[in-house]
């Protein structure tokens, strides 16, 4: 065993996870992803590397290629799927293989326009499905993918880069390494280190109740994706890796992350929430992916069927827990469904302009619609309803590489503080991409928004002295966490303000 394997098995051993266990299923069959910092996950860890570099060494025509796996995901950024489907199968539009790698090759989803509930079976789709070919390629049929648990609560471990995928010139490891992650990436400190708030916690998409989104306010499914999924994207790779969609794939990275991903909707569902199970309100469960088995046979499986880890075949170590939640006063109460809410969801005021995004703060002006309720803090009544900012069609033209983190004021000017601190967006899929098929620029985004519940921050507002202009105007502001890239452009094209 290696130097950095015997460092992070003892690590593993020493780190106490804010998680909760519980003991591996009776039957055999059931494998069990682990902590890769836990012994078991070192293990498998070493095994996982041992297979990218036998995939590396296939041709990309090869369903096991790790070429093949980067490109289900999505194709080289710098060319198109058409262009790689004929440099790698030539001419023959009719071999089989080539035809499977046409309904496999650029399928992610949910970040090219496609329905956002998509998002977490399709990666558990792809997760499951390549841990398989690590299989067959190593001859370990015990493999299971190990986890990056970036989330714990150890500073060791928070948001830090595992030392193997930090070592070019290991002889075991080095296959993990990429150099087009950030600076803090492969140097072992948090990615999150420079940012405002906490950029590792997922309570708010833990304490989600609905798995899609209703009305204004966002399900489990989306605040994952647009959430903690791509905060890691973009804190850990730059434009040609693991922080644009077309590369993500080619990070040894990318399976780990996904893989707590999963984690955390199995951890979501054990702690007593559904997924969509009616075909008739939700016709996308009957949705079908295809990829390829560790054969190089075609599989297709629907949404509806990937819903279990169990029923797939593996667990977990360690799930999360449940956030404790306590509602601000005057917020929704617990009798009125989601569904309700939505029906009876208002828009009180927006902004009058597009906030183009700079290397600075960018302020825009919320104004109350003309049809709203005048109160004494815009957006704050006693009618039992929330108050959500929602933050509609993002857009870039390439990744800006940072997070944006958001603010909401009663003044122009107001101090960036804590009290105002609404939370932090990403860009990570709002950057058109075309699936091969001409995709227009207007389809290719899909459901890209976010909503915060800023019921508390007006209620703060409403504390303070702020004069009478606060019952007919607020301020968004939005600062970047970091330097962007030059001539990103990132947008956020309409900001409104809604009661839910």
């Amino acid at each position: 065993m290696n130097e950095i394997t015997r460092r992070h098995v003892l690590k593993g051993l020493l780190a106490t996870p804010v998680v909760y266990s519980f003991s591996r299923p009776a039957f055999a069959a059931t494998a069990l992803r682990c902590d890769l910092a836990s012994p078991g996950g070192q293990e498998m860890l070493a095994i996982y590397a041992d297979a990218i570099r036998a995939m590396q060494q296939l041709g990309a025509e090869d369903p096991r290629s790790w070429m093949w796996w980067w490109y289900t995901h999505f194709v080289d950024g710098a060319t198109t799927k058409d262009a790689e489907l004929t440099r790698v199968f030539g001419a023959d539009t009719t071999s089989p293989t080539r035809l499977l790698a046409n309904d496999c090759w650029n399928t992610c989803q949910s970040h090219a326009g496609q329905n956002s509930n998509h998002f977490l079976p399709w990666h558990r789709m792809y997760t499951y499905y390549i841990e398989r070919v690590v299989r067959a390629v190593t001859g370990r049929t015990d493999f299971a993918m190990p986890y990056w648990n970036y989330t714990s609560s150890d500073p060791a471990y928070r948001g830090v880069v595992p030392l193997q995928f930090r070592t070019p010139d290991d002889p075991v490891f080095g296959v993990l390494y990429r150099a087009n992650r950030g600076t803090l990436a492969n140097t072992g400190q948090p990615i999150h280190k420079n940012q405002v708030g906490d950029a590792m916690s997922i309570d708010d998409a833990m304490a989600k109740t609905a798995y899609n989104t209703v009305g204004s306010e966002m399900g489990f499914c989306r605040t994952i994706d647009s959430g903690i999924h791509g905060r890691i994207h973009t804190l850990t790779g730059n434009t040609r890796g693991m922080g644009a969609v077309p590369y993500a794939g080619n990070d040894p990275l990318f399976f780990v992350h996904h893989a707590n991903i999963d984690r955390m909707w199995a951890s979501w569902n054990k702690n007593g929430n559904k997924n969509p199970t009616d075909a008739v309100a939700y016709p996308w469960i009957n949705t079908a992916f295809v990829m390829a088995d560790s054969n190089g046979t075609r599989v297709s499986r629907q949404i509806k069927t990937l819903y279990s880890a169990l029923s797939l075949g593996y667990d977990y170590d360690a799930f999360f827990p449940k956030p404790p939640v306590t509602p601000p006063a005057g917020t929704t109460p617990a009798a009125k469904s989601l569904a309700s809410l939505a029906a009876t969801s208002t828009k009180v005021a927006s902004t009058n302009a597009m906030a183009d995004l700079a290397a600075g703060a960018t302020t825009v002006k919320l104004v109350r619609e003309s049809t709203a309720k005048a109160t004494n803090v815009l957006g704050l009544d006693t009618d039992g309803r929330r108050s959500l900012l929602v933050l509609r069609k993002l857009h870039t033209w390439k990744q800006p590489g940072v997070l944006y983190h958001v603010y909401l004021c009663a003044t122009p000017n107001a101090p960036l503080d804590a009290a105002s601190y609404v939370g932090n967006i990403n860009f990570f899929d709002a950057e058109f991409h075309d699936h091969g098929g001409g995709s227009k620029l207007d389809t290719a985004l899909g459901e890209n928004f976010y909503s915060f519940d800023v019921t508390a921050h007006l209620q703060n507002i409403a504390r303070k002295p702020v004069g009478v202009g606060a019952q007919d105007a607020l301020f968004v502001r939005i600062v970047p966490g970091g330097t962007p890239m030059k001539d990103a452009g990132p947008m956020v094209a309409q900001i409104d303000l809604v009661r839910q």
